[in-house]
């Protein structure tokens, strides 16, 4: 009967996907969040996040104090009238949900490697059945 190399494939390739899978979650995990305000060249302009929420000055709304022409900066050059306004957010809780997709993948590919894993390590004892006819699993020796 020819040698079945299932074990070796088992430990070896269980193995080395299961240190790829912590490796991976560990580098995810490990990724810092301090960058949690958009940049300020991206920042959105009033208009587009008029739908969300309202800025007021002096219970005037922003955006109508701007159009009017009614708002002025004191600067070293001397009052200017303010034209535009942005809008910078904090992105927190969206960089930690994007980190959720690839934390359940790699979880799912390391349970799956730490089962072959442990079959491999288990497939004398589970060859043992086989003269029983208990469990079928193509491991000839």
């Amino acid at each position: 009967m020819p040698k079945s190399h299932f074990r070796l494939f088992a430990l070896l390739g269980g193995g080395v996907v299961l240190a790829l899978a912590i490796a991976g979650f560990w580098r995810v995990t490990s990724l810092p969040l301090d960058q949690t305000w958009t940049p300020a060249h991206l920042a959105l302009p009033l208009s587009t996040t008029a739908d969300r929420f309202e800025v007021l000055v002096a219970d005037v709304p922003l955006q109508k104090a701007i159009a009017d022409q009614h708002l002025t900066v004191a600067t070293d050059a001397g009052p200017r009238v303010v034209t535009q306004a942005t809008v910078r957010v904090n992105n927190i809780e969206q960089l930690r949900a994007a980190r959720v997709t690839p934390l359940l993948v790699l979880s799912a590919v390391a349970g799956g490697a730490f089962v072959l894993f442990v079959i491999g390590l288990f497939t004398p004892r589970i060859g043992a059945f086989k003269q029983h006819g208990l469990v079928e699993l193509h491991l000839t020796s």
